[in-house]
């Protein structure tokens, strides 16, 4: 009986370490997509889906993995015009998701990840400030999370209710902060241009209470992502 329960616990546990040999090389390259330092062609991201949804039961960070990749799945499907399939796929970060924080409720990029998701399927409301909330909660001042964080706060600032536009002038504060690396003043640009001319002043009152090497880095990067964003918009007959 001892010998039969050693085995066992052998098997499992070899069980184990072979999925988490297999499982490890595409949560390590979704890690990647999830910081912005690499993207993953259709191919590979559907290999990495496929393999980490074979998993069962997946843990949070195979769950996390699998959020992120569908995420990038969905960025190529807007890309190429597949409405049907961006949709599909936008549902299946929800979902993996939703799984991860119930199995880890304190993971802020998972919480991030939904509410942008929810965001973008259905527009500003409670389901997406109740997770944005838990991620400001949970890393206030993670930078990568705020560098990728304030894409969305910019576009909610008008709107959200008070405790979060607080946390999105507090993003704007961390990435704004002088003498710190200037690709940090070129987020903040790409956030507020993206999300409007409200989100622009936002920026421009916030860093204009400091010193003011930021503000102008912030400006001159402005200035110049509109100009190319004018010199690539078609111009009318």
């Amino acid at each position: 009986m001892i010998l039969i329960a050693g085995l066992a616990l052998t098997a499992a546990g070899w069980a184990a370490f072979d999925r988490g040999r297999h499982s490890a090389g595409w949560v390590a390259a979704a890690d990647r997509v999830r910081g912005g330092s690499e993207i993953l062609p259709p191919a590979q991201l559907e290999s990495g889906i496929g393999e980490l949804q074979s998993l069962d039961p997946p843990g949070a960070t195979e769950l996390g993995g699998l959020a992120f990749l569908h995420y990038a799945a969905a960025e190529n499907a807007i890309a190429h015009g597949d409405t049907d399939g961006w949709r599909r796929e936008l549902a299946a970060v929800g979902d993996a998701a939703r799984r991860g924080l119930a199995v880890a409720p304190t993971r802020a990029d998972l919480a991030l990840v939904l509410a942008e998701t929810e965001f973008l399927q259905h527009g500003a409301n409670a389901a997406v400030y109740a997770p944005l909330a838990l991620c400001y909660r949970m890393a206030p001042r993670e930078l990568w999370i705020a560098q990728r964080r304030i894409a969305l706060g910019l576009r909610l600032l008008t709107v959200a209710p008070p405790d979060i536009a607080d946390d999105i002038t507090a993003d704007i504060g961390i990435l704004g902060e002088p003498f710190r690396d200037t690709a940090r003043y070129r987020i903040l640009a790409q956030a507020a241009l993206a999300a409007g001319p409200a989100a622009v002043t936002a920026v421009e009152r916030e860093l204009g209470r400091g010193h003011p090497w930021p503000f102008q880095l912030f400006e001159q990067d402005l200035a110049e992502l509109s100009a190319k964003r004018a010199a690539a918009t078609p111009s009318r007959p």
